[in-house]
């Protein structure tokens, strides 16, 4: 099974502790995503994101749940609204995702 963490920020102190954790990552095995300095697709706020397996799961969110900044994490099954729905879970706030850009993004396929 395959995972997205989508770590977001809404200011510079948030920003350096979410860039701080990509090295971490990186040495766990995570594919890490472009940096986000806006907003995106159906994310609220700045972000990127990280691509990690089963085998790396419990390490990755251990990691990720010793922070104070609000991460997305969700199932990659290839159905995109599902996985950033159903199959998601917050650490920090849930925050509001744009369901309607998401779902006119699918359709589009």
């Amino acid at each position: 099974m395959y995972y997205h963490a989508h770590i977001y920020w809404q200011n510079e102190d948030q920003r350096r502790a979410a860039l701080m954790l990509r090295q971490p990552l990186q040495e766990l095995g995570c594919q890490l995503g472009r940096i986000w300095d806006e907003p995106i697709g159906p994310h609220p706020y700045a972000m990127y994101q990280v691509n990690y397996n089963s085998n790396i799961a419990e390490d990755v969110e251990q990691l990720l749940a010793g922070t104070k900044l609000d991460i997305l994490l969700h199932e990659d099954t290839g159905d995109d609204v599902r996985d950033h729905t159903k199959g998601a879970r917050w650490l920090g706030n849930k925050l509001e995702l744009d369901l309607v850009w998401l779902d006119k993004y699918v359709r589009s396929k």
